[in-house]
């Protein structure tokens, strides 16, 4: 598989890694469609991390246990009940609160994570008849261990999906059923409390402050068909600053320069440069078909035409390579060739120097050349 095929099927690679959430409201349904490469989820021998998932079929849809909810886990001799701080949608993997504080370190331990399945909601302590040789009633924690829900729906208010969870079953069996009477007890979903917001103090900007006009634009001309007034110079605006008074008669300089400022890299930018220059090539082969149908000199105007077409595709080409000249003109590419060509012109001419002062000094077996040696 690609290794861009899950960036366009649900998970990039660091959100599948990072794909425990806290939050408990299901907003979308990536984590079933999402694909997971295989090689995503092997180690491999630069020791980076690799991906947790389970096969999509193997997915649950909508989850019931949620973070906030108390659980106990299935095969706990103790039967404590944990709170759900984190779920895995990827792994179907319940992460469960900790709440003990290591000796060594002083911080909490790592969140146990259990699977999906063996995880019982709490409902509520009941209190249930006394045992047999005993007077007290006993207050025994109660377990769904059947679940009920209505049908998902779409809460565009909220943003998410949302549905009713209700416990058929539980485990110990409440008092008040009977094997004809068995209503359904809904299950409410956890509740946050809703965040603090401390009181300004003096490190804080007061809403006065933020609300508080300091620009106010120019008026505009009560004509629409006059000119706009001219930008200042650049000395005027300066020695305006320097002053702190208003250059009489034009707007302010960041009105002008407004359009400069933008990013011209944007989206919307880029777009426009691309609408624009697809209308100047239609136009332009418009152009050249009505200059070849004006002087048609024996053709027919079907080839009139495809002769202005060949004609337009390669001005759009000569265009193109100087438009490619001027922009490598612009980076500085052609003063970086100039400069080397008068490096390499100093080195040969270095080099000449060096052989045309060459003296070699009197010495034994040395032959000049025309002469005779003598041996």
């Amino acid at each position: 598989m690609h290794p861009t095929t899950a960036i366009f099927t649900g998970f990039s690679r660091k959100q599948a890694l990072n794909a425990s959430t806290s939050s408990p409201w299901t907003r979308d349904l990536r984590h079933i469609t999402a694909v997971i490469p295989r090689f995503w989820t092997k180690k491999n021998v630069w020791g980076d991390r690799f991906v947790k998932a389970v096969k999509d079929k193997e997915r649950i849809k909508w989850w019931n246990i949620v973070p906030g909810d108390r659980v106990r886990v299935l095969g706990d001799p103790e039967g404590t009940i944990h709170e759900v701080s984190q779920i895995n949608r990827l792994t179907n993997r319940v992460y469960l609160k900790r709440r003990t504080t290591s000796e060594d370190t002083g911080r909490p331990p790592a969140d146990r994570n259990v699977h999906y399945a063996r995880c019982q909601l709490y409902l509520r302590h009941q209190q249930f008849p006394p045992p047999t040789g005993e007077a007290e009633p006993k207050s025994i924690p109660v377990f769904a261990t059947r679940l009920s829900t209505t049908e998902p729906k779409w809460a565009p208010p909220l943003r998410r999906f949302y549905w009713n969870r209700y416990a058929v079953a539980t485990v110990p069996r409440l008092p008040e059923w009977s094997q004809e009477h068995r209503p359904r007890i809904l299950i409410p979903w956890p509740s946050f409390p809703k965040k603090e917001v401390a009181d300004a103090t003096a490190y804080d900007t007061q809403l006065s402050a933020v609300t508080e006009i300091t620009y106010v634009p120019p008026p505009l001309p009560s004509d629409e068909l006059a000119a706009p007034p001219e930008a200042p110079s650049e000395q005027e605006y300066i020695r305006s600053l320097a002053q702190r008074a208003e250059v009489s008669g034009s707007l302010p300089i960041e009105v002008h320069i407004h359009r400069e400022l933008t990013n011209p890299h944007s989206r919307a930018k880029k777009q426009q440069r691309w609408q624009a220059y697809q209308l100047y090539k239609r136009s332009l082969l418009q152009q050249m078909i009505q200059a070849e149908y004006k002087s048609l000199q024996g053709r027919t105007r079907r080839d009139a035409r495809a002769e202005a077409t060949f004609k337009w595709r390669q001005r759009l080409e000569d265009e193109r390579k100087a438009e490619v000249k001027r922009r490598w003109r612009n980076r500085g590419q052609e003063a970086e060739l100039d400069g080397k060509r008068e490096r390499k012109a100093r080195k040969a001419e270095r080099m000449d120097r060096k052989l045309h002062d060459l003296v070699l000094q009197a010495a034994p077996n040395q032959v000049v050349p025309g002469k005779s040696a003598n041996l």
